[in-house]
């Protein structure tokens, strides 16, 4: 502890009365111990430290004013306290109460007799400062700094005096940081060495005097920046991760439903499918960044498009239409016909722009912004995904690590028994534990008011206005979209999984035969595509060929089965060990106890969102050919057309 003022001292040093001090000590305007003395009564001690400045420097002013008084000497000009750093300052104070303890002491010797006074001094700071070495000798060195008003000489300056000063020629050193500082990285003994060849080429009378490593690690470490290191030997992108000055995100104005994050997560876990085989499952997922909940997410086998649409379709049917979509620059989010080509955009050869049709984002009213390429600080989710991995990828006995270092040894077993869980289980454990353990736990984000609460609530709290859409408008939205085409005889097609399908019908070829046209369809149905020009019109709903539908199922994904089946040899299920899990329930007791903290999160949260305007979002859309007066009757058509069949027969 420091110098310790009591309030009459304090009253001295500000220059004003006892009873004025001793009124904002009980007022607490001043730091202060409360303490007793021997009749009982409080007393105040004043740290030094709790003082201004100012009345510091004046403390220590009056200190030597006192101790030059009793040595009866000429005071010297004052030298500058604030010239010292705060522990040069905490010594100097050390050196001068004990200095006036000391002379104090010694002012009570009877005459002839203060050589063994000092002795006994002596004696009493070896056990009173064991840490310090105290001898008269010093004593005395330290009293004559006091006299003569040298406050550096108070101060403990072993090692000091070299500080700022180098034995490397500045040459050298140059030349040194000239290897050092250079993407190569190449070692600090190896630039050294590259520093010799060059003096001993360019300066040879230098030579001689070049030191040894230790000299060029410490001015490394004195002198050389950390950002500049990491940018003449990293190179520009890791400074900018890594040492550049960041713009800090205020969340505070944020609504939920403003901002979303998108991101991919693979799962340190391995489950196994419906044929046994073996996978790591990836995580589509999107997060409200005002509250930091999981809106909507997916599990997949493989990120892509069709996952990401899955997940944002949940996330907007539970927490309704953001405004913003924050991604990446991977290809399942910049898709033509989702959210844009972003950077990945060509600038045409012939300087006209090919037709894009309407993204899905730009349908439902979302603006989409990528992240800017290869920006380690751009990765926001990427936090949560770290709460991902140690919250509920560990609690699997599947567990992989995220690299060799963090594999456990119970792997190899847990996988030789088969005790592993197959990807309906794993589902169902993780939405349970993302809706009801994730999005329910204590909000610890960017604004301290929120703190505390759980994140639902905060999403509910600052949900202002809330964008829905009817399932059925909501599909028409999400479809996915071809390029434009031109209609030939065969209609439209869709190229899938090195197979054709054909969408036609007499009416369709009879109106659209040689126009351009894009068409919108839903991947888990490939028996219908809706029809639009180029102005982004609505034409009509055309039917797939029956023989295509037939050979290649009803979805994109059943599509991509039957074609792999034609490509390789039938597999012989595996049977699953029976009770696998059950018999290793004691190496997972951490996700039975997760599970039942989401249970009883979902039955005591009653929490409930209740934004200020709700916004109905509809997919609008007429057939662009209507029936008006004079124009063609398409059902008068296929009548004529059918009467006319049975009447040649």
């Amino acid at each position: 502890m420091g110098q310790m003022l009591t309030a009459k001292q304090v009253a001295e040093v500000k220059g004003c009365s006892y009873r004025y001090v001793k009124r904002i000590l009980q007022e607490g305007k001043l730091q202060a111990i409360e303490t007793v003395n021997s009749r009982n009564r409080k007393i105040y001690q004043i740290p030094l430290e709790a003082l201004p400045e100012e009345l510091q420097q004046r403390w220590y002013q009056m200190q030597k004013e006192q101790l030059l008084e009793g040595a009866d000497l000429v005071q010297a000009e004052p030298d500058q306290a604030d010239r010292y750093s705060e522990t040069e300052r905490k010594e100097m104070d050390f050196w001068m109460d004990l200095i006036r303890k000391w002379q104090e002491y010694r002012s009570m010797a009877p005459s002839g007799s203060k050589a063994e006074v000092d002795q006994k001094f002596v004696a009493w700071c070896s056990l009173e400062y064991p840490d310090r070495n105290i001898s008269l000798d010093i004593l005395y060195r330290k009293w004559k700094a006091v006299r003569e008003d040298d406050m550096g000489g108070l101060i403990d300056k072993r090692g000091k005096w070299r500080k700022g000063s180098s034995a490397i020629d500045e040459t050298v050193w140059q030349a040194f940081l000239y290897y050092y500082l250079d993407e190569s990285q190449h070692p600090i003994q190896k630039c050294l060495d590259y520093t010799k060849m060059w003096i001993r080429e360019k300066r040879p009378e230098l030579y001689a005097d070049i030191p040894s490593y230790s000299a060029f690690y410490r001015r490394l470490n004195s002198e050389v920046p950390e950002g500049v290191k990491v940018l003449g030997r990293e190179g520009h992108k890791a400074y900018n991760d890594r040492c550049a000055p960041y713009i800090r995100r205020i969340y505070e104005d944020i609504a939920s439903n403003e901002w979303w994050i998108a991101d991919n997560h693979t799962f340190d876990v391995i489950v196994k499918d419906k044929d046994g085989k073996l996978h790591r499952p990836y995580l589509t997922a999107f997060l409200d960044a005002r509250s930091g909940i999981f809106t909507g997410y997916y599990i997949t086998y493989n990120p892509s498009s069709e996952a990401t649409l899955i997940a944002l379709r949940k996330g907007i049917l539970q927490y309704g239409i953001p405004d913003n979509i924050y991604v990446d620059n991977g290809r399942e989010f910049l898709t033509f016909d989702i959210g844009g080509l972003g950077h990945r955009k060509k600038k045409p050869k012939d300087g006209e722009q090919p037709f894009e049709p309407p993204g899905v984002f730009k349908r439902l009213g979302i603006n989409m912004t990528n992240a800017i390429v290869r920006n380690a600080k751009a990765k926001i989710i990427e936090r949560r995904f770290r709460d991902v991995k140690d919250s509920l990828s560990r609690l699997f006995n599947t567990y992989t690590g995220g690299n060799v270092v963090e594999k456990p040894e119970r792997l190899k077993g847990v996988l030789k028994k088969d005790a592993i869980y197959t990807d309906d289980e794993f589902r169902e454990y993780v939405e349970a534990v993302i809706e009801y353990y994730f999005n329910l736990q204590a909000y610890n984000g960017a604004v301290p008011a929120d703190r505390g609460k759980p994140k639902m609530t905060v999403f509910n709290d600052h949900l202002v206005r809330k964008r829905t859409a009817a399932a059925e408008d909501l599909n028409l939205m999400l479809m996915r979209s071809s390029r434009a085409q031109t209609v030939g005889r065969r209609g439209v097609h869709l190229d899938i999984a090195g197979g054709r399908i054909d969408y036609w019908n007499d009416d369709f070829i009879h109106l659209m035969l040689g126009k351009k046209v894009y068409f919108r369809y839903d991947p888990d149905n490939l028996g219908e595509v809706r029809i639009y020009d180029l102005e982004d019109r609505y034409i009509m709903s055309v039917p797939a060929d029956n023989e295509a539908v037939l050979s290649y199922n009803s979805s994109k994904e059943d599509v991509k089965a039957a074609m792999a089946k034609t490509r390789r040899m039938e597999r012989v299920a595996r049977e699953y060990i029976e009770n696998a899990v059950l018999a290793d329930c004691d190496k997972v007791t951490a996700m039975e106890l997760v599970l039942k903290e989401a249970q009883r999160n979902k039955a005591a949260y009653q929490g409930k969102a209740d934004p200020k305007v709700i916004e109905v979002v509809r997919a609008d859309e007429e057939p662009a050919f209507q029936k008006v007066v004079g124009g063609i009757d398409l059902d008068r058509m296929n009548r004529n057309a059918a009467k006319r069949k049975d009447s040649s027969r």
